[in-house]
């Protein structure tokens, strides 16, 4: 009966990712996907409806709470922590400081394609390296692309070194990695090994930026566009420069978490603080508090569709959890027991992390998590945490066309489907195994 009920979970599993990379709709996937695994587990005797004492007592997960109560709202604190960061991006942007540094950027690089565009790639990350959200992305995206196309950045480079720069800062964003600690309980907010390794992602995915801009700006004649072009392109009240210590803000969470151990939230709040003294916000207390909520509102709501999406992911991996132990009885035997070899196989396989693939939590990776959680052994939490981080967040959250920032920076500035995939897949694939390949030394060798 067993392998009756594993070879079906692999059937769905497998209907499932064509589904993903299809573009289905995954809210509706992964709650069908949670019905159809609570099913089979309850049909295997390893969960049921409601559960009584005892075998909640025995550790038993059931349906009813277990599965569609506690799945969404277990993962309320990560929930609010990314509203927060999605909240501190619209400040950025609403007191003109994500404006001002862009700006400052633009003066820097002068009439140099390649210089202006890192220098504003840097600049990206950073902010990414302390916010979050679809809208924080498409509110600095209005303001980098039309000064990046203006002054003759090809479209395909323009697009993969913002969405690089992005990535590369969610490396360092310890808010952002709460949304994977939900997943894989690690304490790598206090974790040295995983500081130093997000440090060393960091960096190489913007020295695959620079190398990108290098080459995609090669033997292209300059343009002399200045740093005017922010205010003629990107709209808004972008005359009013802010000062040197307002520019600071985005790298005040970053130092408070990283380095004196602060909260996310707490962070956050301190340079909400810092950004509405040191831009001129703080004279008028009515006007503050109505920037506040708005700003606060419009963070929720940029991030709406990415809390319901990962509520519902929630479920899903409730059951896979309950499922996964099937799987351990059924593919356990096949699985590679090196960890190296694992390392290895998340690396080159890196491309099923594309389209919502096996190799990304944010889609059907989940299910292969549980599957490596019920294994246990040497797929401990520092073992997985960086494996599956590495490829969620260098293939799926700064290339995949599936990602939702990726789609709207992709068609914001018309590039061809064919360049991107022509232009940034293979770096993006070796810079992932170059990765895993690392992180195997930092936490497993």
């Amino acid at each position: 009966m067993e392998t009756v009920i594993a070879i079906v979970l692999l059937a769905t599993y497998i209907a499932f990712a064509v589904y993903a990379a299809r573009g289905g709709n995954l809210m509706l996937g992964f709650f069908v996907m949670a019905v159809i695994w609570a099913g089979l587990g309850a049909a295997d005797g390893l969960t049921t409806w409601i559960a009584t004492s005892e075998q909640t007592g025995a550790g038993m997960v059931d349906i009813n709470t277990g599965i569609f109560s506690n799945g969404p709202t277990g993962w309320g604190g990560t929930a609010v922590i990314v509203m927060f960061g999605s909240w501190f991006g619209r400040i950025l942007v609403e007191t003109n400081i994500a404006r001002s540094i862009i700006s400052f950027a633009v003066e820097m690089g002068g009439e140099r394609k390649a210089l202006t565009t890192i220098l504003i790639s840097f600049v990206t990350s950073i902010i990414f390296a302390s916010c979050y959200g679809p809208g924080t992305v498409v509110a600095i995206g209005v303001i980098v692309f039309p000064i990046l196309l203006s002054i003759g950045v090809p479209k395909t480079t323009a697009t993969l070194s913002y969405l690089f720069s992005i990535g590369a800062g969610l490396y360092i964003n310890t808010g952002r990695g709460k949304q994977i600690d939900i997943y894989i309980p690690f304490d790598y907010a206090n974790s040295v090994d995983w500081k130093m390794f997000s440090f060393i992602a960091y960096g190489l995915q913007m020295l695959l930026v620079v190398l990108l801009v290098i080459w995609g700006t090669r033997g292209l004649k300059q343009q002399k566009k200045h740093a005017w072009a922010v205010s003629e392109n990107s709209g808004g009240d972008s005359g009013k420069r802010v000062g040197i210590l307002a520019m600071l803000t985005p790298i005040i969470p970053v130092v408070l978490t990283i380095f004196f151990q602060f909260s996310a939230i707490t962070s956050i709040l301190v340079a909400v603080i810092w950004a509405l003294l040191f831009t001129g916000n703080m004279k008028k207390w009515n006007e503050m508090g109505t920037m506040l909520q708005k700003t606060f509102r419009d963070g929720v709501t940029d991030i709406a569709l990415v809390l319901s999406f990962l509520f519902f992911l929630q479920m899903f991996m409730k059951s896979a959890k309950i499922c996964a132990k099937i799987f351990a009885n059924f593919l356990s035997p096949v699985i590679p027991q090196n960890l190296l070899i694992i390392f290895l196989i998340f690396g080159i396989f890196g491309f099923l992390a594309l389209f919502r693939g096996p190799l990304t939590l944010w889609g059907c990776g989940t299910a292969i998590l549980a599957l490596l959680q019920s294994i246990g052994g040497i797929f401990t939490p520092k073992v997985l945490f960086p494996m599956f981080t590495i490829p969620a967040t260098t293939v799926n959250e700064s290339f995949c066309p599936t990602q939702s920032w990726n789609v709207w920076a992709i068609g914001y500035t018309k590039t061809d489907m064919k360049e991107y995939f022509r232009a940034g897949l293979v770096p993006i694939l070796i810079l992932n195994l170059v990765l895993e390949i690392i992180a195997f030394f930092i936490f497993a060798a």
